[in-house]
């Protein structure tokens, strides 16, 4: 009985986080047919009551009764939604609408599809990720393969920061541990612009340093934590504190998807969103937000300057990696970008472009193995999942997964001697 209630428990706050943002994200996905979001919201959210139920009665209910159950509300609210729908005198007839709505009505059960594949797939690991945290499950032996002459900082992209639980840097980081690296953090803001993060790194940088009493780290950068880092290089002094500089999808030679959004919905629309969203991450711990200038540093324009400006030292090492989405359903959360992003940059993980994420020596694209890609959580193992990556000579020796790409990564950089 115990045993059952732990599991509940464990079931609920992980889908409670889960389903939250997937429906969320529904909700802000479907534009104005998005009402037919909550069908699927309903059929995620009857999972989490029924694990609510099992907590408290101690009464496990099998899978095939949740299924079927949510499958029927799922069902029913759908047909309830499409009644009132159409019955509107306002819409009624109105071809455009009708056609919204079924494609609406379509995308909704695509999204329910992956839902289920990708709930599914995270269930067991994010699982093992709480109970390891509460030491549940014991730690691998340690070894040593990624024991570097040189501790490795790892350096996150925007919109996120260094947390304990649910790591950015999914099971990645712990894993490393377990293979012999030192590991540290950035502790940046997650909107900080280029040169406020960049302070804040070499912060978190020189602690890591008198921690380990080296000389040098060896960063591993997602994201504009790249830009930011290169920024700390060129103009913070720490050219001679860094040993290598590797690179996952940054945005080097920016989007030019983001000057076409600036120049369509002006400079004006980004400061009202800037407002809230300094407010928000203030909250949550930033101590310098800056939404607007981060966002405006994403435009092709702006790293065009930026690269004429900061210069590579050449006693740092620097290679950059790729990532790519194999098509929009890659990833339900980013297939929109991905699409929008494709139009105006080529090939692109959801957020950064490949050519754009070019730098120093570029090593090549990650990409999944089999139907699906990587896109941009997928890099840093953001979903748990440890997604398949289709096996390439330009990445490092056994790249099966992306665990194995960052493990593999950085015994490259033990045998060079950094």
């Amino acid at each position: 009985m115990k045993s059952v209630r732990k599991k509940a428990l464990i079931a609920i706050i992980i889908e409670f986080f889960v389903f939250s943002y997937v429906g969320f994200s529904l909700v802000l996905m479907l534009f104005h047919a998005g009402i037919l979001a909550f069908p699927v919201i309903a059929f995620m959210w009857t999972f989490w009551g029924f694990n609510v139920l099992t907590f408290f009665l101690g009464i496990e209910i099998k899978l095939r009764y949740k299924l079927s159950f949510a499958v029927l509300n799922f069902l029913v609210i759908s047909l309830l939604l499409a009644f009132l729908i159409n019955s509107s005198e306002s819409i009624k007839n109105n071809t455009v609408h009708i056609v919204a709505i079924v494609l609406s009505a379509i995308v909704g059960i695509l999204y329910l599809l992956v839902s289920i594949l990708f709930v599914k797939h995270y269930w067991k690991p994010a699982k093992n990720e709480v109970l390891r945290l509460f030491g549940k499950i014991p730690p691998e032996p340690t070894l040593d393969d990624c024991k570097t002459k040189y501790p490795v900082l790892l350096v996150h992209g925007t919109g996120f920061r260094d947390r304990k639980l649910f790591n950015y840097w999914g099971l990645i980081p712990e894993i490393l541990k377990e293979h012999g690296a030192a590991i540290f953090y950035s502790k940046h803001d997650a909107w900080a612009n280029i040169e406020d993060a960049a302070n804040q790194i070499v912060i978190a940088l020189k602690e890591a340093l008198e921690k380990t009493g080296s000389e040098k780290v060896n960063v591993i950068a997602h994201s504009k934590g790249g830009i930011d880092v290169r920024y700390a290089i060129a103009k913070l002094g720490v050219s001679d504190k860094i040993a290598s500089l590797t690179m996952i999808s940054s945005p080097n030679h920016g989007l030019k998807t983001m000057d076409s959004l600036y120049s369509i919905f002006g400079k004006g629309f980004f400061k009202f969103c800037a407002f809230f969203v300094n407010i928000w991450f203030r909250i949550l711990g930033d101590k310098k937000p800056d939404f607007f200038e981060t966002s405006q540093q994403f435009r092709a324009s702006f790293m065009e300057n930026f690269n004429k400006e900061i210069t590579d030292s050449p006693a740092i090492m620097y290679q950059s990696f790729a990532g790519k989405m194999k098509n929009p359903f890659s990833d339900i959360f980013m297939w929109f970008l991905n699409l929008i992003i494709r139009f105006s940059d080529g090939a692109n993980d959801g957020l950064v472009s490949v050519d754009s994420a070019k730098w120093g020596k570029f090593r090549g694209t990650i990409e999944g193995r089999g139907f699906f890609g990587i896109s941009h959580p997928h890099e840093v193992d953001g979903y748990r999942t440890n997604p398949r990556l289709k096996e390439s000579e330009s990445l490092p020796s056994g790249s099966k997964t992306i665990r194995d790409f960052y493990i593999s990564l950085v015994r490259e950089l033990k045998k060079i001697g950094l």
